[in-house]
Protein backbone atom coordinates (compact mmCIF):
# COMPACT_ATOMS: atom_id res chain seq x y z
CA UNK A 1 0.00 0.00 0.00
CA UNK A 2 1.64 3.84 -0.98
CA UNK A 3 -0.19 8.96 -0.13
CA UNK A 4 -2.27 9.26 2.68
CA UNK A 5 -5.73 10.38 1.11
CA UNK A 6 -8.49 11.80 3.05
CA UNK A 7 -11.61 13.24 2.99
CA UNK A 8 -12.03 16.42 4.96
CA UNK A 9 -14.83 16.55 7.76
CA UNK A 10 -18.06 18.23 7.31
CA UNK A 11 -17.48 22.00 6.86
CA UNK A 12 -20.95 23.16 7.91
CA UNK A 13 -20.39 20.90 11.39
CA UNK A 14 -16.76 21.61 11.84
CA UNK A 15 -17.62 25.74 11.45
CA UNK A 16 -20.19 25.02 14.42
CA UNK A 17 -18.12 23.13 16.83
CA UNK A 18 -15.08 25.70 16.19
CA UNK A 19 -17.69 28.06 17.80
CA UNK A 20 -18.62 25.68 20.44
CA UNK A 21 -14.75 25.38 21.23
CA UNK A 22 -14.61 29.18 21.30
CA UNK A 23 -17.60 29.60 24.09
CA UNK A 24 -15.94 26.70 25.81
CA UNK A 25 -12.79 28.30 25.76
CA UNK A 26 -14.67 31.58 27.63
CA UNK A 27 -15.13 28.97 30.23
CA UNK A 28 -19.03 29.89 30.35
CA UNK A 29 -20.26 26.17 29.45
CA UNK A 30 -16.83 24.74 31.52
CA UNK A 31 -18.42 21.49 33.11
CA UNK A 32 -17.71 21.83 37.55
CA UNK A 33 -14.25 20.26 38.09
CA UNK A 34 -14.47 17.66 41.21
CA UNK A 35 -13.82 18.66 44.47
CA UNK A 36 -12.85 15.32 46.20
CA UNK A 37 -8.72 14.97 46.89
CA UNK A 38 -6.75 13.19 44.19
CA UNK A 39 -4.71 10.34 44.97
CA UNK A 40 -2.39 8.50 42.72
CA UNK A 41 -3.50 5.16 41.47
CA UNK A 42 -0.94 4.08 38.91
CA UNK A 43 1.89 5.75 36.53
CA UNK A 44 3.07 4.64 32.95
CA UNK A 45 6.49 5.83 32.01
CA UNK A 46 6.80 7.84 35.14
CA UNK A 47 3.23 9.87 34.13
CA UNK A 48 0.87 9.55 37.00
CA UNK A 49 -2.99 8.69 36.98
CA UNK A 50 -5.31 9.71 39.49
CA UNK A 51 -8.16 8.34 40.64
CA UNK A 52 -9.91 11.74 39.51
CA UNK A 53 -8.28 10.77 35.89
CA UNK A 54 -10.56 7.71 35.79
CA UNK A 55 -13.22 8.74 37.47
CA UNK A 56 -13.53 11.23 34.27
CA UNK A 57 -12.29 8.79 31.74
CA UNK A 58 -15.27 6.31 32.77
CA UNK A 59 -17.75 9.22 31.76
CA UNK A 60 -15.99 10.37 29.03
CA UNK A 61 -16.39 6.26 27.78
CA UNK A 62 -20.49 5.61 28.57
CA UNK A 63 -20.37 8.84 26.04
CA UNK A 64 -18.52 7.72 23.48
CA UNK A 65 -20.65 4.06 24.18
CA UNK A 66 -17.29 2.45 24.88
CA UNK A 67 -16.63 -0.32 27.73
CA UNK A 68 -16.52 1.89 30.93
CA UNK A 69 -15.41 -0.14 33.74
CA UNK A 70 -12.65 1.17 35.91
CA UNK A 71 -9.38 -1.06 33.79
CA UNK A 72 -10.72 0.30 30.77
CA UNK A 73 -10.80 3.44 31.66
CA UNK A 74 -7.05 3.13 33.11
CA UNK A 75 -5.83 1.56 29.40
CA UNK A 76 -7.86 3.92 27.76
CA UNK A 77 -5.38 6.99 30.06
CA UNK A 78 -2.20 4.59 29.30
CA UNK A 79 -2.77 4.61 25.64
CA UNK A 80 -3.84 8.46 25.75
CA UNK A 81 -0.03 8.77 27.73
CA UNK A 82 1.47 6.86 25.02
CA UNK A 83 0.14 8.57 22.31
CA UNK A 84 0.48 12.06 23.16
CA UNK A 85 4.39 11.16 24.31
CA UNK A 86 5.41 9.22 21.08
CA UNK A 87 3.38 12.48 18.85
CA UNK A 88 5.36 14.67 20.81
CA UNK A 89 8.80 12.88 20.29
CA UNK A 90 8.06 13.99 16.44
CA UNK A 91 7.17 17.31 17.31
CA UNK A 92 3.58 17.28 16.74
CA UNK A 93 1.51 18.84 18.82
CA UNK A 94 -1.36 19.95 17.86
CA UNK A 95 -3.48 23.38 19.72
CA UNK A 96 -7.04 23.31 21.27
CA UNK A 97 -7.86 25.18 18.02
CA UNK A 98 -7.49 22.23 15.67
CA UNK A 99 -9.41 19.69 17.89
CA UNK A 100 -12.51 20.52 15.87
CA UNK A 101 -12.04 18.44 13.64
CA UNK A 102 -11.31 15.57 15.73
CA UNK A 103 -14.39 16.05 17.81
CA UNK A 104 -16.13 16.12 14.16
CA UNK A 105 -14.90 12.50 13.31
CA UNK A 106 -15.93 10.78 16.36
CA UNK A 107 -19.00 12.67 15.85
CA UNK A 108 -19.95 11.46 12.60
CA UNK A 109 -18.64 7.65 13.69
CA UNK A 110 -21.13 7.57 16.42
CA UNK A 111 -23.51 9.27 14.25
CA UNK A 112 -24.29 12.20 16.04
CA UNK A 113 -23.82 16.48 15.49
CA UNK A 114 -20.45 17.56 16.90
CA UNK A 115 -21.73 20.06 19.22
CA UNK A 116 -24.32 17.16 20.58
CA UNK A 117 -21.64 14.97 21.81
CA UNK A 118 -20.14 18.03 22.97
CA UNK A 119 -23.17 19.07 25.16
CA UNK A 120 -23.77 15.37 26.19
CA UNK A 121 -20.36 15.30 27.77
CA UNK A 122 -20.86 18.24 29.36
CA UNK A 123 -24.13 16.51 31.19
CA UNK A 124 -22.05 13.46 31.73
CA UNK A 125 -19.69 15.76 34.45
CA UNK A 126 -16.59 15.22 32.05
CA UNK A 127 -14.39 18.46 32.54
CA UNK A 128 -13.15 21.01 29.63
CA UNK A 129 -9.71 19.81 30.03
CA UNK A 130 -9.86 15.95 29.93
CA UNK A 131 -12.07 15.59 26.85
CA UNK A 132 -9.78 18.30 25.17
CA UNK A 133 -7.05 15.87 26.66
CA UNK A 134 -8.36 12.76 25.11
CA UNK A 135 -9.41 14.38 21.57
CA UNK A 136 -5.95 16.05 21.50
CA UNK A 137 -4.11 12.82 21.72
CA UNK A 138 -6.26 11.06 19.38
CA UNK A 139 -5.66 13.62 16.49
CA UNK A 140 -2.16 14.04 17.42
CA UNK A 141 -1.22 10.43 16.84
CA UNK A 142 -3.57 9.99 14.08
CA UNK A 143 -1.15 12.68 12.25
CA UNK A 144 1.71 11.00 13.01
CA UNK A 145 0.38 7.67 11.79
CA UNK A 146 -0.62 8.92 8.96
CA UNK A 147 2.62 11.32 8.03
CA UNK A 148 4.74 8.15 8.89
CA UNK A 149 2.95 6.57 5.86
CA UNK A 150 3.00 9.19 3.93
CA UNK A 151 3.33 7.75 0.10
CA UNK A 152 0.94 4.98 1.30
CA UNK A 153 -1.89 4.50 -1.73
CA UNK A 154 -4.21 1.18 -2.04
CA UNK A 155 -2.71 -0.79 -5.05
CA UNK A 156 -4.72 -0.85 -8.93
CA UNK A 157 -5.57 -4.68 -8.23
CA UNK A 158 -6.78 -4.04 -4.41
CA UNK A 159 -9.05 -1.44 -5.68
CA UNK A 160 -10.25 -3.83 -8.48
CA UNK A 161 -10.81 -6.37 -6.11
CA UNK A 162 -13.28 -4.45 -3.82
CA UNK A 163 -14.93 -3.06 -6.86
CA UNK A 164 -15.37 -6.85 -8.36
CA UNK A 165 -17.00 -7.80 -4.75
CA UNK A 166 -19.21 -4.71 -4.87
CA UNK A 167 -20.69 -5.85 -7.79
CA UNK A 168 -18.67 -4.00 -10.92
CA UNK A 169 -19.87 -1.06 -12.80
CA UNK A 170 -22.90 -1.52 -11.13
CA UNK A 171 -21.13 -0.24 -8.12
CA UNK A 172 -20.68 3.48 -9.53
CA UNK A 173 -23.89 3.98 -7.77
CA UNK A 174 -26.25 6.97 -8.68
CA UNK A 175 -25.24 10.05 -10.29
CA UNK A 176 -27.39 13.12 -9.50
CA UNK A 177 -27.93 16.75 -11.81
CA UNK A 178 -28.82 19.19 -9.44
CA UNK A 179 -29.28 22.80 -8.93
CA UNK A 180 -29.47 24.80 -5.91
CA UNK A 181 -32.45 27.30 -5.68
CA UNK A 182 -31.78 29.96 -3.09
CA UNK A 183 -34.31 32.68 -2.05
CA UNK A 184 -32.74 35.37 0.21
CA UNK A 185 -33.64 36.77 3.24
CA UNK A 186 -32.36 38.93 5.55
CA UNK A 187 -31.39 37.55 9.03
CA UNK A 188 -33.40 40.57 10.17
CA UNK A 189 -36.62 39.60 8.56
CA UNK A 190 -39.65 40.37 10.36
CA UNK A 191 -42.73 36.61 11.07
CA UNK A 192 -44.43 38.57 8.24
CA UNK A 193 -41.59 38.79 6.09
CA UNK A 194 -40.84 35.15 6.75
CA UNK A 195 -44.12 33.72 5.95
CA UNK A 196 -44.66 35.87 3.04
CA UNK A 197 -41.03 34.85 1.24
CA UNK A 198 -42.37 31.09 3.00
CA UNK A 199 -45.73 31.19 0.29
CA UNK A 200 -43.42 32.59 -2.55
CA UNK A 201 -41.11 29.09 -1.61
CA UNK A 202 -44.23 26.86 -1.58
CA UNK A 203 -45.20 28.56 -5.14
CA UNK A 204 -42.84 28.25 -6.66
CA UNK A 205 -42.36 24.16 -5.87
CA UNK A 206 -45.75 23.81 -7.19
CA UNK A 207 -45.25 25.34 -10.02
CA UNK A 208 -41.65 23.32 -10.97
CA UNK A 209 -41.96 20.69 -13.00
CA UNK A 210 -39.04 20.24 -14.50
CA UNK A 211 -35.69 21.89 -14.84
CA UNK A 212 -35.79 23.30 -18.03
CA UNK A 213 -39.31 25.29 -17.27
CA UNK A 214 -38.87 25.47 -13.97
CA UNK A 215 -35.23 26.99 -13.48
CA UNK A 216 -36.20 30.28 -15.61
CA UNK A 217 -39.14 30.56 -13.24
CA UNK A 218 -37.18 30.93 -10.63
CA UNK A 219 -34.61 32.91 -11.97
CA UNK A 220 -37.71 35.77 -12.59
CA UNK A 221 -38.34 35.77 -8.74
CA UNK A 222 -37.03 38.73 -7.27
CA UNK A 223 -33.35 38.16 -4.80
CA UNK A 224 -33.27 34.78 -6.01
CA UNK A 225 -30.08 32.59 -6.83
CA UNK A 226 -30.12 29.69 -9.12
CA UNK A 227 -27.03 27.83 -9.11
CA UNK A 228 -25.34 26.18 -12.21
CA UNK A 229 -26.21 22.41 -12.73
CA UNK A 230 -23.56 19.84 -10.83
CA UNK A 231 -23.79 16.33 -11.16
CA UNK A 232 -22.59 14.14 -8.46
CA UNK A 233 -22.52 10.16 -7.27
CA UNK A 234 -24.13 8.70 -4.37
CA UNK A 235 -20.64 8.13 -3.35
CA UNK A 236 -19.76 11.68 -3.39
CA UNK A 237 -22.46 13.08 -0.66
CA UNK A 238 -23.66 12.28 2.32
CA UNK A 239 -26.31 9.92 3.41
CA UNK A 240 -28.78 12.06 4.35
CA UNK A 241 -28.21 14.56 0.93
CA UNK A 242 -28.59 10.72 -0.83
CA UNK A 243 -31.60 10.01 1.08
CA UNK A 244 -33.44 13.44 0.46
CA UNK A 245 -32.54 13.16 -3.60
CA UNK A 246 -33.56 9.72 -3.48
CA UNK A 247 -36.80 11.10 -2.63
CA UNK A 248 -37.71 13.83 -4.46
CA UNK A 249 -39.09 12.89 -8.46
CA UNK A 250 -36.96 13.94 -11.25
CA UNK A 251 -38.20 16.97 -12.10
CA UNK A 252 -39.40 18.46 -8.96
CA UNK A 253 -37.54 20.78 -5.62
CA UNK A 254 -36.70 19.38 -2.26
CA UNK A 255 -38.35 20.37 0.47
CA UNK A 256 -37.26 24.27 1.51
CA UNK A 257 -34.75 24.76 4.05
CA UNK A 258 -34.15 27.54 6.15
CA UNK A 259 -30.24 28.23 6.04
CA UNK A 260 -28.42 31.79 7.39
CA UNK A 261 -29.08 32.74 3.28
CA UNK A 262 -33.06 32.79 3.42
CA UNK A 263 -34.63 29.39 1.95
CA UNK A 264 -32.66 26.99 0.12
CA UNK A 265 -33.84 23.94 -2.02
CA UNK A 266 -32.45 21.72 -4.76
CA UNK A 267 -33.45 21.16 -8.02
CA UNK A 268 -33.38 17.19 -9.23
CA UNK A 269 -32.84 17.71 -13.12
CA UNK A 270 -31.77 13.76 -13.52
CA UNK A 271 -30.98 10.61 -11.51
CA UNK A 272 -30.12 7.40 -12.77
CA UNK A 273 -26.76 5.06 -13.01
CA UNK A 274 -23.41 6.50 -13.01
CA UNK A 275 -21.53 5.39 -15.62
CA UNK A 276 -18.31 6.84 -14.61
CA UNK A 277 -16.49 4.48 -11.68
CA UNK A 278 -14.31 7.07 -10.51
CA UNK A 279 -15.63 8.20 -7.24
CA UNK A 280 -16.08 4.40 -6.17
CA UNK A 281 -12.66 3.99 -6.74
CA UNK A 282 -11.37 6.79 -5.00
CA UNK A 283 -13.94 5.79 -1.96
CA UNK A 284 -12.93 2.28 -2.03
CA UNK A 285 -9.16 3.35 -2.11
CA UNK A 286 -9.32 5.83 0.73
CA UNK A 287 -11.39 3.09 2.85
CA UNK A 288 -8.81 0.40 2.07
CA UNK A 289 -6.03 3.21 3.02
CA UNK A 290 -8.13 4.49 6.33
CA UNK A 291 -8.01 0.02 6.96
CA UNK A 292 -4.21 0.39 6.88
CA UNK A 293 -3.74 3.06 8.62
CA UNK A 294 -5.87 1.84 11.32
CA UNK A 295 -3.97 -1.49 11.68
CA UNK A 296 -0.57 0.49 11.33
CA UNK A 297 -2.12 2.72 14.57
CA UNK A 298 -2.83 -0.18 16.73
CA UNK A 299 0.52 -2.12 16.26
CA UNK A 300 2.08 0.71 17.13
CA UNK A 301 0.30 1.62 20.00
CA UNK A 302 0.93 -2.23 20.76
CA UNK A 303 4.78 -2.12 20.43
CA UNK A 304 4.55 1.35 23.06
CA UNK A 305 2.38 -0.66 24.98
CA UNK A 306 4.68 -3.64 25.46
CA UNK A 307 7.82 -1.40 26.13
CA UNK A 308 6.34 0.93 29.08
CA UNK A 309 7.02 0.81 32.31
CA UNK A 310 3.61 0.92 34.66
CA UNK A 311 3.78 0.95 38.00
CA UNK A 312 1.30 0.70 40.74
CA UNK A 313 1.03 2.68 43.47
CA UNK A 314 0.36 0.86 46.95
CA UNK A 315 -2.99 0.38 48.44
Amino acid sequence: MNDVRKAGPCAGALFRTCLLMAALAGGSLLAARPVHAQTIVSSINGDPITNIDIDQRMKLLRVLRKPATREAAIESLFTERLEIHEAEKYGVNPKVSDLPQEIVRVAQEMKVQPEALIAELQRAGVSQDHFQAYFRANLAFGILVQALNKGVEASETQVREELAKAGGKAAAGTAYTVQQIIFALPTTATPAAVSARAHEVEQLRARFSDCATGVPIARAINDVTVRDPLTRTSHEINDSLKQLLDKTPVGHLTPPQRSANGFEMVAVCSKGPAKDDTAVRQAIAQRLLAAHIAEDSARRLKELRARAVVVKASP
